[in-house]
C-alpha cells in the first residue's frame, strides 16, 4: 500500500448530531456508545484485513468513523491482531445495514504514546462500505410517571431518524398533578434512545443531559431513572451484608462474603442473576481495603440509568492464600480447588439462600489482577455455571492456562471482558491483556459481539483505576433487559 499523510481524512471526524436531535438538547448516539450490549448475536462479524510491513514495536491499527473503531480518534484506534508476515486482521461485530468508513495507521505501541494523537500514520486508502443485512426493528413499552401535559415520546427510530410517539394515560401518579402514561414504540438501535417532551415544549432529559438510553424492552421512567417496573411507594435502599468465617471443604482457611442486594430486594418477587467477584475486601463501601471499588455505588448508578439489569454480586473475601488460589494450576497455582468451592459450594448456597435466577446465562464472575486471572480460568473450565466474565487489569503475564487454552476447544456462548491501563512500572500488563485477546480472536471471538477489550489510557494497577470501570463492567456483564 502506498503511503500517505498522517493527517486523518474528514470522515473519520465524530458523528453530528441531527438537526431535529440538537434542537430537542438530545444527544442520541449514531452508533454503539460505549462498549456494545453484551450477547449481541445480532451483531455481524465485519472482517478487516492488511498487509502492511512494520517494525520493532509498531503495530497497524484501523479507525473509522463508528464507536466501535474509534470515531475516528487516532488515540481510540483499535489494534489489528497479527496473523503471518506483515498480514494483520480484526474481526469486529456491527449492526446489520451500517455504513462506515475505516483506513489502517501504523502506530507505537509504546504505552506512553498511546494517547498522542499524532501516533500514527495513515497507510492506504479509505475504504467505505456497508455491513451486509439489516437492522431488526425491536418493540419497547415505555411506562413514565409524570406531571407533563399530553406528554409525547421523541426516540431514535434508527441512525438519523428521529420520532415521536403520543403516551396515553393509563392511570393516576403519585399524587395531585401527576399520571402514569404509557407508549410502546420500536427501533433499530442497540438501545432505545428518547426524551420525553411535554406539550409546552419542555423537555425531560436523562440526569447530566441529553438522552435517556437502555436496552430494556419494557422500562419505566420515573423521576429521572430508567428501572424495571414501577416501584413501590415507598423504596428500599440497595444494602451489603456480610457473612463472616465461611469455610469450604476445598480449601484451608475461612473467608468473608459480602453481598450486595439491590434497591427494592425485600420488596418484590423478583429473581436475580448474579456476579461473583473476587477480593471481596476490597469491594463495598468507603473504607474498604485500598479505597475499594464502590461497587455498590457504581451498581446503583447504572440500574438507575436503564444499564444495568437489577443485580447480585457476591464479593468472595480473600485469605493469606491469595495468590496460589488465583494462579491456574497450568502456572503452579490452585485455583482449580478454588473455582471447585465456588461453583460447587458457594453457589448452591447463594442460590438457596436468595432469589437468583441460577442458569450460566444469568451468573458471571470479575476480578482484578489476579482476580481477573482466575475469572478467566473459571469461565473457560466451567462454562456450566459462568455465561460470562470480566478481567480487569488480569495478570496475564501468567501463560500457562492461557497458551492451554490455544490448544482447547472454545466453550459455546462464552462472553469475555478484558482490559488495562497503560501506566506504570509494567503498563498495567497492557500486552499480556492484548496477548489474551488476540489468543481469543484466534479462537473465533468477535470483538464487540462477545469479546469486549479496551485500554483505559492513563489508568494504573490500582482500585481507583477499577472503580472508575466497574459500573461499565457489570453492564456489560449483565445488561438492562
Amino acid at each position: 500500500m502506498g503511503m500517505s499523510t498522517p493527517t486523518l481524512p474528514a470522515v473519520f471526524s465524530p458523528a453530528v448530531v441531527s438537526p431535529a436531535l440538537r434542537g430537542a438538547l438530545v444527544a442520541l448516539s449514531c452508533l454503539l456508545a460505549g462498549p456494545a450490549v453484551a450477547g449481541d448475536a445480532d451483531l455481524v462479524p465485519v472482517v478487516l484485513e492488511v498487509t502492511q510491513p512494520t517494525v520493532w514495536g509498531e503495530s497497524v491499527y484501523v479507525t473509522g468513523d463508528v464507536e466501535a473503531l474509534g470515531a475516528g480518534k487516532v488515540e481510540r484506534a483499535v489494534r489489528m491482531a497479527p496473523v503471518g508476515p506483515s498480514r494483520w486482521r480484526l474481526v469486529i461485530g456491527l449492526p446489520a445495514g451500517t455504513a462506515y468508513a475505516w483506513a489502517p495507521l501504523v502506530r507505537s505501541n509504546d504505552p506512553a504514546r498511546l494517547g498522542d494523537p499524532a501516533n500514527g500514520r495513515r497507510v492506504g486508502s479509505v475504504v467505505q462500505a456497508v455491513v451486509p443485512g439489516a437492522s431488526a426493528l425491536r418493540r419497547v413499552q415505555v411506562r413514565y410517571l409524570s406531571g407533563f401535559p399530553s406528554p409525547r415520546l421523541r426516540y431514535a427510530h434508527r441512525t438519523g431518524d428521529v420520532r415521536e410517539a403520543p403516551f396515553t394515560r393509563v392511570g393516576p401518579g403519585r399524587g395531585p398533578g401527576e399520571s402514569l402514561w404509557e407508549v410502546t414504540v420500536e427501533t433499530g438501535l442497540p438501545a432505545l434512545e428518547a426524551v420525553p417532551v411535554a406539550a409546552d415544549g419542555r423537555v425531560d432529559q436523562a440526569p447530566g443531559g441529553g438522552a435517556y438510553r437502555t436496552t430494556r424492552a419494557a422500562f419505566a421512567l420515573v423521576d429521572g431513572e430508567v428501572l424495571a417496573e414501577v416501584p413501590p411507594p415507598a423504596r428500599q435502599a440497595s444494602r451489603v451484608v456480610v457473612v463472616r468465617d465461611w469455610r469450604s471443604k476445598h480449601l484451608p482457611r475461612a473467608r468473608s462474603i459480602h453481598v450486595y442486594l439491590p434497591r427494592d430486594y425485600d420488596r418484590t418477587a423478583r429473581r436475580y442473576p448474579v456476579v461473583y467477584a473476587h477480593d471481596g475486601q476490597n469491594l463495598f463501601g468507603p473504607d474498604a481495603l485500598f479505597g475499594g471499588w464502590r461497587v455498590e455505588r457504581a451498581a446503583d448508578e447504572a440500574i438507575a440509568r436503564g444499564l444495568l439489569d437489577d443485580v447480585i454480586v457476591v464479593g468472595v473475601g480473600n485469605t493469606p492464600d491469595r495468590m496460589a488460589e488465583y494462579m491456574p494450576p497450568q502456572d503452579g497455582g490452585r485455583a482449580d480447588a478454588y473455582v471447585a468451592f465456588l461453583c460447587d459450594e458457594l453457589k448452591p448456597w447463594v442460590d438457596a439462600s436468595l432469589r437468583t435466577l441460577p442458569g450460566r446465562e444469568h451468573t458471571a464472575v470479575m476480578g482484578s489482577s489476579l482476580g481477573g486471572l482466575v475469572s478467566f480460568y473459571a469461565a473457560w473450565e466451567r462454562p456450566d455455571v459462568f455465561g460470562a466474565a470480566a478481567s480487569l487489569s488480569g495478570s496475564f503475564w501468567a501463560r500457562g492456562h492461557l497458551d492451554a487454552v490455544a490448544l482447547a476447544p472454545r466453550p459455546a456462548g462464552l462472553r469475555l471482558w478484558l482490559d488495562s491501563g497503560s501506566a506504570g512500572a509494567s503498563a498495567d500488563g497492557l500486552e499480556g491483556t492484548m496477548h489474551a485477546r488476540d489468543q481469543l480472536l484466534g479462537q473465533g471471538f468477535v470483538l464487540g459481539r462477545d469479546l469486549h477489550h479496551e485500554v483505559a489510557l492513563g489508568a494504573g494497577h490500582n482500585e481507583a483505576a477499577w472503580r472508575a470501570r466497574v459500573g461499565r463492567v457489570l453492564a456489560w456483564l449483565v445488561p438492562a433487559r
